[in-house]
């Protein structure tokens, strides 16, 4: 590092994670109330990046967001910092030149190794004599001991307050700013080999970045958002109708704060029969009414979002264990010849290949279908869930720990209070891909043959498309068995009801319900 500043100067470094932006950035913020020069800072670390649930698509949503920050930060004549390597030997090289009073970052809910390394820059930073304060960006309630006051807290932070403006500039030396610019941003191609990288269509790919994040939700809200209730199952309608924002809620070019925000604002823009004030056109009351409902719907799913990155959060351990440990007792096959066959889109099955291969090009796939070929990998495959969150993690574009594994371990049924859904292949393609539209775009080997060709694929002419690779119905029967009674059983019963009340919506267990069952929402941050 070359010497550009008298050894002693105070910096502040904001640490960026997961909050690629300026607008709505709590940590950001304090860091420049602190009073002294800001270091934005983000570090490429190996140890994250060559975890098994990163990928060159998580790589490449990085990239995007760090250059639209770097950009928007010049245009301040101000500078963010990128660096690879171990954050603790990134820090002590700063150390060199720079007196380190403070580090300012979101709190995190990662994976097991985003978590060891938090622990270990605590200690360092301890060691060091440099305060480390974390600051919250959604609901996510660290050291909860109870979820009886989540919904007060969740208030405060989320609803209770305007969004905080971006800075109109970050106080930076001209020396720090000259530091800081003479380090760029790497390519994928820098990390990754043309094996990892074949199948992804980067040009397809959702742009990340705070710019196109806000253009993604005044998009959403001024003309998409109308079919969003009703458009979001079908994978062909929901590219269009659904938010998609969640990939930029992954990285955090946007915050949940912001969508709440204006989301509410827009819902209220409506007069009560026929002005949609925001576009300025008359709307009749029908169209008043979609609105509204489409925009109810959307809000009200985006409450589910802390909820189930709170249960990560409660039990780092559902990384490697069911939440339920009664569900420890199924037994799984974990044929690597069926798994291959899921991964690639090979199974035989026409709506589970298409949305395998749509996921491993373009790293987008409707809640859904998501949770459809879960449910075909655990259920007809008989895939342990731990088995395929690796593959998933990595061609989720939005990928998020906690909404991830939450929703594995759901759809795989090893919650234990939630419905046992198991979404039926044939029944699917005929409601969701009726014409055979998503199908053919993404399984090559269909497009010269007829919609009801496609839907008794079974017995599809001879071709280059292979035959289902197991009777579904048969095994998946076989695998429901297995999970139901283990859910009668006693220790199952037991069980559930410690997961209940440790992880379940209050809302839920209030309820006067025969059932006690917890909803199974339909997550639609996957839409």
């Amino acid at each position: 590092m070359v010497r550009v500043n008298p050894k002693g100067e105070s910096l502040t470094i904001w640490w960026i994670k997961r909050d690629f932006r300026l607008y709505d950035n709590q940590a950001l913020t304090e860091a420049i109330k602190l009073g002294h020069n800001v270091l934005p800072l983000f570090v490429f670390e190996p140890d994250i990046m060559q975890a098994n649930d990163f990928s060159a698509m998580h790589l490449h949503a990085q990239l995007g967001a760090g250059s639209d920050l770097r950009a928007s930060l010049q245009n301040m004549d101000n500078q963010v910092m990128f660096a690879k390597g171990e954050i603790t030997h990134i820090f002590d090289l700063l150390l060199k030149e720079y007196s380190i009073e403070y580090v300012l970052s979101h709190e995190e809910t990662g994976n097991g190794i985003s978590f060891e390394r938090d622990k270990r820059v605590a200690h360092y930073l301890k060691q060091k004599q440099i305060v480390w304060k974390e600051l919250p960006q959604n609901g996510v309630i660290r050291r909860l001991k109870t979820r009886d006051n989540r919904q007060a807290i969740i208030k405060s932070r989320l609803f209770e307050r305007e969004p905080i403006d971006a800075p109109i500039s970050i106080p930076q030396s001209r020396g720090l700013i000259e530091l800081a610019s003479t380090t760029s941003l790497p390519s994928v191609t820098d990390f990754y080999c043309t094996e990892d990288i074949e199948k992804i269509q980067f040009d397809q790919l959702q742009i990340i970045g705070e710019t196109s994040a806000h253009k993604c939700l005044q998009s959403f809200l001024k003309v998409r958002g109308k079919g969003y209730s009703g458009g979001i199952s079908s994978p062909n309608s929901a590219f269009r109708n659904g938010s998609r924002l969640s990939a930029h809620l992954a990285w955090g070019t946007i915050s949940l704060h912001t969508l709440f925000h204006e989301g509410a604002k827009r819902y209220f823009s409506f007069d009560d029969d026929i002005i949609d004030n925001a576009n300025q056109v008359e709307l009749d009351q029908n169209q008043v009414k979609q609105w509204k409902r489409s925009l109810n719907a959307f809000q009200s799913r985006l409450h589910w979002h802390c909820h189930f990155i709170q249960r990560l959060e409660s039990a780092p351990s559902m990384e490697f264990e069911p939440l339920n440990s009664a569900y420890n007792a199924i037994k799984y096959e974990d044929s690597k010849l069926m798994l291959d066959a899921w991964c690639e889109g090979r199974t035989g099955y026409p709506l589970v290949d298409a949305c395998m291969r749509c996921l491993n090009a373009i790293g987008f796939l409707n809640f859904r279908m998501r949770a459809f070929v879960v449910s075909f990998a655990v259920y007809g495959l008989h895939l342990d869930w731990r088995t395929i969150h690796p593959h998933l993690a990595r061609i989720f574009y939005d990928y998020e720990p906690g909404i991830h594994l939450a929703q594995l371990q759901m759809q795989a049924g090893v919650v234990g209070i939630n419905t046992i859904r198991v979404y039926n292949p044939t029944k699917q393609l005929i409601d969701q891909d009726p014409y055979c539209k998503f199908v053919k775009q993404w399984v090559s080997e269909l497009r010269c043959f007829s919609v009801p060709d496609i839907q008794s694929y079974e017995s599809i002419p001879l071709s280059d498309y292979p035959k289902p690779i197991m009777d579904f119905s048969q095994r998946a029967k076989l695998m429901k068995d297995q999970i139901s009674n283990i859910r009668k059983s006693l220790t199952g019963k037991i069980e559930s009801k410690k997961v209940l009340h440790k992880h379940g919506s209050r809302k839920t267990m209030h309820k006067k319900s025969k059932t006690k069952k917890e909803k199974n929402p339909q997550l639609d941050l996957f839409n």
